[in-house]
């Protein structure tokens, strides 16, 4: 794999990073943390969530569309929505989303039509909601710009560029772990989503090249409280798959050197994701 590029900032700190321009020629995957932050971010944060490639987002934060161009990305350009799970944290940016590229197709912007994957049981509910606060019926041009694609967990999709496998992640709500392979490059990521430790991540995640694993919960922790893991979990999953790096997400500052030292003294490959902090991963 490639080195990561763009700086890192602490705890509660953002700055502005460059996009990194991919060499048309380079078999190349580039993943970029647009939020890396638990459930109530700080000034600054957002959530947790993930572009690929320019194209392909996973889960929304509270504030996608300008995340995205903070970081030098456009939104118009996203192809594919995946949500790991409807908790709120995870899709309240989608209603910001829409509204701006609404907005910019009335400028005259191009773009794909945004394909909507994630849970059968709350996917379209949350899109209704979603398209509602929109007001649809007064103002119809600002919900035109999607189409659903439920997708249960344990079930694989095939997306342009990309194959997507998914298992059941052991969360409150129906969720998923995925694993991401970008036909292009061969590059392998791996997401957790909201979990409790889970041995069904291992056979997931094995040899791949990036493990995104969640660790809401202090190292002192009762493991697997309300569906979470601490990062000691985390590194375990990535050492006994064989994953050649692990960033942890959703950790806050009381935590975050605690979690960050039992996690590399399981598996030293491990860090703690910086938002804005973009990968360029190759096989």
């Amino acid at each position: 794999m490639g080195a990561a590029s763009g700086a890192g900032t602490g705890a509660g700190h953002t700055q502005a990073f460059r996009r990194i321009a991919l060499p048309a020629a380079m078999a190349t995957t580039c993943l970029t943390f647009l939020g890396t932050a638990a459930v109530l971010p700080g000034a600054g944060e957002d959530t947790a969530h993930f572009l690929v490639n320019g194209r392909l987002l996973i889960d929304t934060g509270w504030s996608c569309p300008l995340r995205m161009q903070q970081f030098g990305y456009d939104p118009m350009a996203v192809e594919t929505l995946f949500f790991t799970h409807c908790h709120h944290d995870h899709y309240l940016g989608l209603p910001g989303l829409l509204f701006f590229r609404a907005m910019r197709r009335r400028r005259g912007a191009v773009g794909p039509r945004l394909r909507l994957v994630g849970p059968p049981d709350d996917l379209p509910r949350v899109v209704e909601l979603a398209r509602a606060l929109l007001q649809p019926e007064r103002f119809p041009e600002v919900c035109d710009d999607y189409e659903l694609v439920p997708l249960p967990p344990g079930e694989s999709l095939e997306l342009d560029g990309f194959r997507l496998e998914t298992i059941p992640a052991i969360h409150p709500v129906t969720a998923s772990s995925f694993r991401l392979t970008d036909r292009a490059s061969g590059v392998v990521i791996v997401g957790s989503g909201d979990t409790a430790p889970n041995p069904a991540l291992i056979a997931l995640a094995r040899d791949c090249d990036l493990l995104i694993h969640e660790a809401s919960r202090p190292p002192e922790a009762e493991p697997g409280r309300a569906g979470h893991s601490r990062a000691e979990d985390a590194a375990r999953i990535a050492a006994e798959a064989g994953a050649r790096r692990l960033r942890l997400v959703q950790l806050t500052a009381g935590h975050a050197e605690r979690s960050l030292a039992a996690a590399r003294a399981r598996f030293p490959a491990a860090a703690l994701a910086t938002e804005g902090e973009s990968l360029l991963l190759e096989r």
